[in-house]
Formats: structure tokens, C-alpha cells, sequence
């Protein structure tokens, strides 16, 4: 299978597999229900005002309730929480059911979950569809961070890993 420019979409996706990245889970609530989706496609986009990048599939559930709750969250998670990783991976039903992590509400009323090494909660600002994914753009309305020297959830050559050990920094708050 070619795309647009004559690149093989597995070599692309093999080439893409060598950038390592950090492992969130994506969260929104409606009044029906809570929704999430592990993501490794985010960015801070801008410091002033603080934003961030969310990529999520066209067919996501949870891109379709963000489209209606206009609030979402990004929980970046730690090297303990794989298995949240692996279980927002799927596409069961009642993931908020199976969570063993405590789950409390941040200020816009979405899923946050305790001991991830940051939760930011945003309200969506806009949106820019691409092919099958959708950039979701949120302005950062909360903010936790874990100042804990712990390690990070990473993806890398399409695998979960339970990362690096990280040691605090000199200016970490």
C-alpha cells in the first residue's frame, strides 16, 4: 500500500516506530459515560497561553464524546501504569470499569488518574481534520504534575515499555 508520495505506509509506520515517546490516556466525560484512549500523538503546542496537541482517529469513541463535552484531559502516564496503557488500547466497552488506578475529577469534570506523572485538563479550541485522524488543539485549564522522580510509560518500536529511570532535575517544580 503506497501513499500520496510513493511511501510504502509500512515502511512509514516502520520509521515512525523509531521515535520513542511518552504514553498518555486521553479522557472525557459525557453525561452518558467516561471515555479514554491510550495516545503517544501529543504535544505542548504553546506556552502563552499554555496548549496542547492531541491526535485521535476520526472513528474514536472518545474523539466523539470530546466533540460534544468540549473538555478533555491528557494523563501522562508513569512506567507502573502499563497496564492502564494496554487496557485504554483497546476498544472494550467499559474500560472505567476495569480500572484499578483511583480515578477522582479534575476541575472540567473529566476522568483523571492518580499517579500518572501529570494530568492536564483542557477545553477544546479547535479542531483540524487530516484524512483518518483529527489534531484536537485544548487550552490547558488544570495542571498536576508528580515532582516524584519516577519513570515514565514509553512506546517505542510499537511496544510498551516501563521506561528509564528519571532523577530530578535542577528547575524541576
Amino acid at each position: 500500500m503506497a501513499t500520496g508520495a510513493g511511501v510504502h505506509a509500512e515502511a512509514f509506520r516502520a520509521a515512525c516506530a523509531q521515535f520513542a515517546t511518552g504514553v498518555s490516556v486521553v479522557t472525557t466525560s459525557t453525561p452518558d459515560a467516561d471515555f479514554g484512549v491510550t495516545v503517544n500523538a501529543f504535544t505542548a503546542l504553546t506556552l502563552e497561553p499554555p496548549q496542547v496537541i492531541v491526535c485521535l482517529a476520526h472513528t474514536s469513541n472518545t474523539w466523539r464524546a470530546i466533540r460534544k463535552a468540549r473538555v478533555f484531559a491528557v494523563n501522562v502516564l508513569s512506567a507502573d501504569q502499563v497496564p492502564l496503557a494496554r487496557l485504554f488500547a483497546t476498544k472494550h466497552q467499559d474500560k472505567f470499569r476495569l480500572v484499578r488506578a483511583t480515578v477522582r475529577r479534575g476541575v472540567a469534570g473529566v476522568p483523571l488518574f492518580d499517579g500518572a506523572l501529570s494530568n492536564l485538563e483542557c477545553r477544546l479550541v479547535d479542531t483540524i481534520p487530516r484524512d483518518t485522524h483529527v489534531v484536537l488543539i485544548g487550552q490547558v485549564v488544570g495542571v498536576r504534575h508528580d515532582p516524584a522522580a519516577k519513570a515514565p510509560a514509553l512506546f517505542f518500536r510499537s511496544h510498551l515499555y516501563e521506561g528509564f529511570a528519571a532523577a530530578a532535575t535542577v528547575g524541576d517544580h
